[in-house]
């Protein structure tokens, strides 16, 4: 069963990589088709990722204070956390501006600053693909603290480069009902 449950989230990774290469690669409704399907295939890996960091935190937090159960709790999947925080965020920008998007109503700018999130989570999801590939992993089901600090450091770089996206495309709606209104 073990071995099932990890490749069903390897593959998940791995397939919401090759939808990440096809948004590369096309333009339209085609390019955010697909990179609404990676997103959510990414969440589909994340989250199984997370059960496993929770199942292996929950007999260590036993007996602990209220505040130590938080703090491990946050150290182990907060990058996972926030990695599914910031896929939420530019899956909502992606859905909310879609008529924008697909009909190149957005600056170049857009397409820039969603590439370079989309390369943030390759890095990403590379440094967690080989670390949850490894034998220590498999056996403990946690990650090492320069393994979860990195993925903390490349999550606060997506974040900001979510934020910008949503500027981008908050100030295009902003232009366009100043346009209407005149």
């Amino acid at each position: 069963m073990k071995d099932w449950y990890s490749t069903v989230y390897k593959a998940l990774i791995m397939t919401s990589v090759i939808a990440f290469i096809i948004s590369f690669f096309s333009s339209g409704e085609v390019s955010l088709g697909s990179l609404l399907t990676g997103y959510s295939v990414l969440i589909l890996g994340v989250m199984m990722i997370l059960l496993i960091l929770l199942n292996h935190i929950l007999p260590v937090i036993q007996g602990l204070s209220s505040f130590q159960i938080i703090y491990t709790i946050l150290v182990t999947t907060g990058p996972f956390l926030l990695m599914l925080g910031v896929i939420g965020f530019i899956m909502y920008l992606i859905i909310n501006y879609k008529n924008n998007i697909t009909n190149e109503h957005v600056s170049k700018s857009y397409h820039t600053f969603s590439n370079i999130a989309i390369i943030l989570f390759l890095i990403q999801i590379y440094i967690v693909y080989t670390n949850i590939n490894t034998d220590k992993f498999e056996s403990t089901g946690r990650l090492s603290t320069v393994t979860s600090s990195l993925i903390y450091l490349f999550g606060v770089l997506t974040t900001m480069t979510s934020l910008i996206l949503f500027t981008i495309l908050k100030s295009l709606l902003l232009m366009v009902l100043r346009i209407i209104i005149n």
